[in-house]
């Protein structure tokens, strides 16, 4: 329910340290403002993190309905700030995830996974716009308890 303008404006770089990553989910549709937000919080766009294919419990792809094509998935960017080469501990972590689709927005959890893999349990991690607490990670949103101001 916010702009892009108002989610540019959150103190992202505030929480942030000088060595971090940032995944950030978005539609290809909107794949222009997401590359805003990621450059407003001082973050520099370095690919594709995750491709997120959904599934219906039957197992076939959940599809909507999109101008040009039927939607199938979300992606998540991956965006950098400082030198996170050093923090990377796991290098063959795979992009593609099948997942059951959840309620309006929600995520899928073997993405928090495979981030805890790439980067390990130690470093600090941050949900924004989250719709509930995971373990080993800090979360900001209007759905959960917040552990910082934004």
């Amino acid at each position: 329910t916010m702009t892009i303008k108002d989610i540019c404006n959150l103190k992202v770089p505030e929480i942030t340290d000088k060595d971090c990553a940032l995944f950030i989910w978005t539609t290809d549709a909107h794949l222009e403002d997401a590359m805003k937000v990621i450059k407003s919080w001082g973050f520099k766009y370095k690919t594709i993190g995750f491709t997120w294919l959904k599934k219906e419990k039957s197992g076939i792809q959940s599809c909507y309905v999109g101008f040009w094509t039927l939607k199938c998935g979300e992606i998540c960017l991956f965006a950098t700030k400082g030198s996170m080469n050093k923090y990377l501990k796991k290098r063959n972590v795979r992009q593609l995830v099948e997942a059951l689709r959840g309620k309006h927005s929600e995520k899928p959890n073997e993405i928090r996974q495979r981030i805890v893999q790439m980067f390990g349990e130690e470093l600090p991690k941050i949900e924004l716009f989250a719709r509930q607490i995971h373990d080993g990670w800090d979360v900001w949103g209007n759905e959960v308890v917040s552990d910082v101001v934004l």
